[in-house]
C-alpha cells in the first residue's frame, strides 16, 4: 500500500494527459477509445519522465517547457511527422503558410509545438501536482518506476509513429528528421544550461498571487491562441496569425514570470494555472469534436468532458486545503 500511495500520482498522470490532450479536445471518441493503449504510454509516460526529471534536478516550469518542446518534436517531427506531410489524415495541415526551405508551414508547427507543451504536459501535470500538494515539488518514481515509464514511453512512441506512418506513403526526408533530433537536443541542453538549478525563497513583502488572476489569464490566452490558428486561415494571412500566436505566447510568458516572480506559489496557484487551460479545451474541444463527428457526438464527447472536470473539482479541493507554504 505504501508504494501505491507513493505512485499513484503518476498513474493518475499517466491517463490524464492523453485524457487531455485527446478526448477532450475532441480529436478522439468512443469510438477510438483503444487508442489509449498507445496514447497513455506517448502522453503519460513523455508527462511522468519531464516531470521527474524536473522534479529530481531541481529545475522549474522553463526548464519544463523546453523539454516539453523537445518532446513535441519528436511526436510531430518524427512520430506522426504531421509538420511536414502535406496531407496529414487528410486535412491538409501545413498548406497555410507553407514555407518550402523549411518544408512545413510555421503557423501549423507554432500552433501544434505550443499545444503540446501547454495541454498536453503542462496543465495534466499542473492538475496532477496540486491535487498532491504535499509531495507536488518531490519525485513520484524511484529507479524501478522510471524504467518502466520509460519503456511504456518507447512503446507508446513505436505505436504512434507505426500507426502515422502506416496510414500514409509520406516520409520526412532525412534533412528534416536530422533536423528535428538536433533541436531535439538543443531542448534539452538548454533546460538544464539555460536554467540553472536555483533555490529562491518568496519575498513576503509582495503577497501571494492572485490565484483568480492566473485562471483568468490561462484561460484567456489559451482561447485566443485557439481562435488564432481557427479564425485566422480564413481572415488573416499566414504571417499575420504566426505574428498572433507569437504576442500570445510571449504575453502569457512575460506574465507568469512577473506574477511568480518572488511570490509565494501554493498547490492553489498550479491549480488555477492548470483549470484555465483545461477550460479552455472544453470549449475548443466541442467544436472539434462536432468538426470531425458530427453534432450528434456532443452527448458521448461529454463524458470525458464530465471526467475531466471530475478530476480536476477533485484537485482544487484538495489543492485549497493545502497549508498556504
Amino acid at each position: 500500500m505504501k508504494m501505491l500511495y507513493r505512485v499513484a500520482p503518476a498513474i493518475l498522470l499517466f491517463f490524464f494527459a492523453p485524457l487531455v490532450a485527446e478526448f477532450v479536445l475532441g480529436d478522439l471518441g468512443f469510438a477510438e477509445i483503444g487508442a489509449f493503449i498507445a496514447l497513455a504510454p506517448l502522453y503519460g509516460g513523455g508527462a511522468i519522465l519531464i516531470r521527474e526529471i524536473i522534479r529530481r534536478t531541481g529545475r522549474s516550469w522553463p526548464s519544463f517547457a523546453l523539454l516539453g518542446l523537445g518532446y513535441a518534436l519528436l511526436e510531430e517531427g518524427i512520430l506522426t511527422q504531421s509538420l511536414f506531410n502535406p496531407n496529414y489524415l487528410h486535412l491538409r495541415l501545413i498548406d497555410y503558410g507553407f514555407v518550402p526551405a523549411l518544408g512545413t508551414a510555421l503557423p501549423w508547427a507554432l500552433f501544434v509545438l505550443t499545444i503540446h507543451i501547454v495541454w498536453s504536459l503542462a496543465v495534466p501535470t499542473a492538475m496532477v501536482e496540486a491535487a498532491n500538494p504535499a509531495r507536488r515539488t518531490e519525485p513520484w518514481l524511484r529507479t524501478p518506476g522510471l524504467i518502466v515509464t520509460s519503456l511504456l514511453f518507447l512503446a507508446g512512441c513505436l505505436f504512434v509513429s507505426r500507426f502515422s506512418l502506416g496510414a500514409t506513403d509520406f516520409r520526412a526526408s532525412p534533412l528534416e528528421l536530422g533536423t528535428c533530433a538536433v533541436l531535439i537536443v538543443a531542448c534539452v541542453a538548454g533546460a538544464f544550461l539555460l536554467f540553472p538549478r536555483r533555490e529562491t525563497d518568496a519575498d513576503e513583502t509582495r503577497g501571494a498571487a492572485n490565484p483568480w488572476a492566473i485562471g483568468i489569464a490561462s484561460f484567456a490566452a489559451g482561447s485566443v491562441l485557439q481562435l488564432a490558428n481557427t479564425l485566422g486561415k480564413a481572415h488573416l494571412t499566414w504571417a499575420a496569425t504566426v505574428a498572433l500566436e507569437l504576442l500570445v505566447i510571449i504575453a502569457i510568458l512575460l506574465f507568469f514570470r512577473w506574477i511568480g516572480s518572488g511570490r509565494k506559489w501554493t498547490a492553489l496557484h498550479s491549480w488555477a494555472a492548470a483549470i484555465g487551460g483545461l477550460l479552455c479545451y472544453v470549449w475548443v474541444g466541442y467544436g472539434v469534436d462536432r468538426a470531425l463527428h458530427g453534432p450528434e457526438h456532443a452527448l458521448p464527447h461529454t463524458v470525458f468532458v464530465v471526467l475531466a472536470l471530475l478530476v480536476a473539482a477533485w484537485a482544487g479541493m484538495r489543492a485549497k486545503r493545502a497549508p498556504a507554504s
